[in-house]
């Protein structure tokens, strides 16, 4: 098979815009027209010095790779200023990107994979970042008793060391697209000294490689992050910022003030009412991801284990009231894919609002004892959509839908571990299908927590996969699609977009993965 191979990034701030839409147009994960959309200035080169103080919406449980939410409103720019990514998913194009790493290749289509690393990168704390600390954090993440958010992702793969630059990679099983894996699951590598000192103490003091250390945290409110002295990219005088500063403030809305207020710098956000509002009161850079805001039915339990109860619910209700009544900028879904993925397909959109065949349905499997009663298990944030739905439900008769809103603690037990639920509000931000949707939807998958089981889907997910000829994942993920459409294992009612909004001040704003930000070039305007 040919040798594939990730190409040698370019250099801060380039661009290719030519070749991001030839490669759009040859079908490859390029999110769609919103990706990496930025004021003109926002990537221009910052001025060396400074701070920068950035928001958001709750403190860390833990800064090392493990247990940290790695999600782009929440941890990932914490853990970026401190580990910098091993290899990146390009927001620009969909291609995978080295960063630490010089290149991972796979030369017989993905059953083995060759990681080789940069010379000369040291960890903050003077230690060599090497292939064998790749493998031991990696190692550390498949541990059952690490409980790490990633052991998935990470079980299953034999490492070996080849030399102290070199990692040899074997999955399980071929995988030409575990690149897509790595860069956006396992790309934060933590130091061999910090893990040394046990899980606890590596996430309360955690070293990395990247362009920033941890100098204090004051719990329940702030971090701060000074200039990492061993910095790989010193020469080139990365990072731009002396010190990064990031606070937590739980109300969007007061976040925002703050940022317009000018008290703040920047905030990363997944709602695009604030999104809208920053284009023309400040800056904002923002992705169209795959995904969006979704109920999530579980089809183990009583009333969605019937799909007549699901196809029900998505009649009854029309996401296009979403934006509308609410006023928060939702785009109304089509289906899990947004319409400016290069995989959406037009023909496998949700079907309409049918009120009439809502109510047949509610009323055919009330007849049978089978009445739709359910409770909707949601998280703080989604109280208002929740009430929204609610209200249109109690329209119909033999239906009726109970809120529960939880925390956010309460909620990952009771929905990801637990799995105790009826229905439940669900958010996906994923810059490409892989690997997201095949540990979400695959009936082999531990992460499918809704239960679904579906031969055709399986087999869609199975074809995207092992493949990384855009036609073919085009193909495989239409039949995806389809599948989704007829069995309905989701309802998807908005679109997913994240982004970053900032003041002024502030530039150097590129995005990679799921709305990470590049935190070396990240400052303020010359």
């Amino acid at each position: 098979m040919p040798l594939r191979r990730i190409p040698r990034r370019r250099a801060p701030g380039a661009r290719n815009a030519a070749a991001c839409a030839v490669l759009a147009l040859a079908l490859t994960a390029c999110g769609g027209s919103d990706n990496a959309k930025s004021p003109a200035d926002a990537t221009a080169e910052a001025k060396t010095g400074g701070s920068l103080t950035m928001l958001a919406l709750s403190d860390s449980r833990a800064l090392d790779p493990f247990t940290a939410s790695g999600v782009a409103v929440a941890d990932e720019p914490r853990l970026a200023a401190l580990y910098d990514p091993l290899v990146y998913l390009d927001s620009a194009d969909g291609t995978v990107k080295p960063h630490l790493a010089e290149g991972l290749d796979t030369a017989d289509n993905g059953a083995t994979w060759t990681l080789k690393l940069r010379a000369g990168v040291k960890f903050s704390d003077g230690g060599d970042f090497t292939a064998e600390a790749v493998k031991l954090t990696w190692e550390t993440h498949a541990k059952p008793e690490t409980r790490s958010t990633q052991a998935s992702y990470a079980s299953g793969l034999t490492l070996q060391v080849v030399d102290p630059l070199t990692l040899r990679i074997t999955p399980k099983s071929a995988n030409p697209n575990l690149d897509r894996l790595i860069a956006t699951r396992l790309t934060y590598i933590e130091a061999p000294s910090a893990l040394a000192k046990g899980l606890v103490e590596a996430g309360a003091k955690p070293v990395g490689a990247g362009p920033f250390v941890l100098q204090s945290w004051t719990r329940g409110s702030e971090q701060v992050f000074v200039r990492n002295p061993n910095y790989w990219q010193k020469d080139k005088g990365l990072p731009k910022l002396d010190k990064l500063t990031i606070k937590a403030v739980q109300d969007r809305e007061q976040q925002y003030t703050t940022v317009k207020a000018g008290t703040a710098d920047l905030v990363p956000s997944s709602y695009p009412e604030y999104l809208d509002r920053a284009k023309d009161e400040l800056q904002v850079t923002r992705l169209s991801l795959i995904g969006g805001q979704h109920i999530a039915f579980n089809l183990r339990q009583a009333p969605f284990d019937d799909i007549r109860a699901r196809r029900a619910l998505a009649l009854a209700l029309d996401p296009a009231e979403v934006p509308k009544v609410l006023r928060n900028g939702f785009v109304p879904a089509k289906n899990f894919f947004n319409e400016s993925s290069p995989f959406f397909d037009p023909t496998s959109a949700w079907a309409a609002q049918n009120k009439d065949e809502a109510q047949q349905l509610f009323d055919q499997l009330a007849a049978e004892g089978k009445k739709v009663d359910f409770t909707y298990t949601i998280s703080q944030t989604g109280i208002k959509v929740a009430e929204l739905m609610k209200s249109r439900l109690d329209q119909f008769r033999n239906v009726s839908m109970k809120i529960e809103p939880l925390d956010i603690a309460a909620f990952v037990l009771k929905f990801n571990v637990q799995r105790n639920y009826q229905a439940g509000q669900f958010q996906s931000w994923l810059p490409d299908p892989e690997p997201e949707m095949w540990s979400l939807f695959h009936s082999a998958s531990p992460l499918n927590q809704n239960g679904w089981h579906n031969p055709q889907a399986d087999k869609a997910l199975d074809d995207a996969r092992a493949s990384t000829d855009p036609a073919v994942r085009k193909q495989a993920y239409g039949m995806l699609q389809k599948a989704m459409a007829e069995d309905l294992p989701v309802w998807v009612y908005a679109e997913s977009t994240v982004g970053i909004i900032y003041g002024k001040r502030v530039t150097g704003v590129q995005l990679y993965n799921a709305g990470s930000l590049f935190m070396d070039r990240l400052g303020l305007n010359g």
